[in-house]
């Protein structure tokens, strides 16, 4: 299965939020991703801890889902939420490098091997949507340097539906999923659309999907340069753009000086 095969099973034509899926990290699919190497174990060590399931509970149509949970963690909640009725939107929008300083491969591998499950689930057109982010989008794991790839990543408003939008297909509230979510403070980059939302009369809640404690309301405060002209131009002063339209490029090598400095 290739980039654009796989990206219409997450990203179905027939779907009402498949225009704001994002295809960038779908078209760099290699066509074989390097073999994952088997976790080695001490004797005495016992193996990691599975992250808990998440239970979705009974679908609510007037909900919709925002998964800011780091990288492959955010596909699996995903697949859980498709199985309970809604309808998981990829907005992964970096791209594929072995250099990346932002790993994406496991989300690639996961959105791979969850692809016959997805194809399996027969979800409404108009199912209520879960937005997938990787919260570690601007968090690499190296330095930036010339020749590492660097595809750190932000969100923005216009990556999502308005709020005029998401009223008018019903939703009412949206709960945000993320390890720290009980501390009401979601990621810069994504209260500037929850504010919007907010604003517009949406209810926000928040939720640690791997906690133990049900979704709590979520008050976003005015994020600074909300509403800018000048805020999506600073943002994206300090990113790299590829031309798949979402972000990623090789850093470049400076070129030695050339010619003699000085006087003589």
């Amino acid at each position: 299965m290739d980039g654009s095969q796989l990206f219409e099973v997450w990203a179905p034509q027939d779907s009402v939020w498949s225009r704001w899926a994002k295809p960038a990290l779908f078209t760099q699919l290699p066509t074989a991703l390097p073999a994952t190497p088997m976790p080695v174990h001490s004797a005495d060590a016992p193996p990691p801890a599975e992250p808990p399931a998440f239970d979705a509970g009974p679908i609510d149509t007037w909900t919709a889902f925002v998964v800011d949970m780091p990288g492959p963690r955010s596909v699996d909640i995903g697949l859980a939420l498709a199985r309970a009725g809604y309808r998981p939107v990829p907005l992964f929008n970096t791209a594929y490098h072995s250099a990346a300083i932002v790993p994406v491969e496991p989300i690639l591998r996961k959105l791979q091997d969850a692809q016959p499950e997805m194809r399996s689930l027969v979800l409404p057109a108009d199912a209520p949507p879960a937005f997938l982010l990787d919260a570690r989008r601007l968090e690499p794991i190296t330095s930036p340097a010339p020749g590492k790839f660097d595809n750190r990543w932000a969100t923005f408003p216009q990556d999502f539906p308005s709020a005029n939008f998401l009223l008018s297909r019903g939703i009412r509230q949206v709960i945000v999923l993320q390890a720290d979510a009980l501390q009401g403070k979601p990621r810069l980059d994504l209260s500037h659309v929850l504010r919007r939302w907010q604003e517009a009369g949406i209810q926000l809640y928040a939720q640690d999907p791997d906690g133990q404690f049900p979704p709590q309301p979520l008050q976003v405060e005015r994020p600074s340069a909300f509403r800018s002209l000048f805020y999506r131009a600073l943002t994206l002063a300090g990113l790299r753009r590829n031309s798949a339209g979402g972000f990623g490029s090789i850093i470049p090598v400076p070129s030695p000086s050339s010619g003699r400095s000085g006087f003589g």
